[in-house]
């Protein structure tokens, strides 16, 4: 059995790499035409497509989250007040009264919508960000993913969706950082990166029926 979120070999209920819940390959939708397809479970079931998958979560780099920066500047600087309890108990208090901030960008892309999915699946491993639930649609579907918290802001969510367009696909994509009214440009340096993502291969192969086709 391969975990469907890292492409990890795993056994028994959770994947022991990443935690995501598993799902045996042989009951899990198939796809012959997996740039076609817009099911993100068929896809990432796909084996050339996992593995490219695994590589980039592989090889993702993780920088300093706000939780350590925190633990270390109360290590090092003098004061009676712990700056991560303070940032575990203010976050949360000010999302309840909605402060939050995040960015939005939305993009066409001229590529087949799975190949697209496929693409955004690879760019949130790449970048340590894992997906937290997957809504799946007629015409597209919607990816939730952890973003994680960095020296810049606290832990919030990316959200992408992705639909069916006439000539590709139209990506609309946005952070949503609960608790925090600034975050210093890491929600748009975090987009350039994805769209930069999603206009590239990602490393990912052709589907069957276009090798077949060449």
């Amino acid at each position: 059995m391969f975990c469907c979120e890292c492409g990890s070999k795993a056994q028994g209920k959770f994947c022991s790499h990443c935690g995501h819940p598993l799902q045996a390959v042989e009951s899990a939708p198939q796809t012959d035409d997996w740039e076609n397809d817009v099911r993100y479970e068929a896809i990432v079931n796909v084996t050339q497509v996992r593995d490219v998958i695994a590589s980039h979560a592989k090889h993702a780099k993780k920088g300093m989250s706000a939780e350590t920066f925190l633990a270390i500047c109360d290590k090092v600087i003098d004061s009676p007040i712990s700056y991560s309890g303070l940032a575990e108990v203010v976050q949360p208090m000010w999302a309840k009264v909605g402060v939050r901030t995040g960015k939005e960008r939305a993009e066409e892309i001229a590529a087949p919508i799975g190949r697209v999915i496929a693409r955004a699946v690879c760019s949130l491993a790449k970048h340590g960000q894992p997906i937290l639930e997957v809504q799946q649609g007629d015409g597209g579907c919607l990816l939730t993913a952890e973003f994680p918290s960095s020296i810049l802001a606290m832990k919030g969510v990316l959200r992408i969706s992705i639909v069916r367009f006439e000539q590709g696909a139209f990506v609309g994509a946005e952070t949503d950082i609960a608790g925090q009214m600034f975050d210093w440009g890491k929600s748009t340096n975090a987009l350039a990166q994805l769209f930069a993502d999603l206009h590239s291969e990602m490393g990912l192969p052709a589907s069957e029926q276009k090798r077949i086709a060449a």
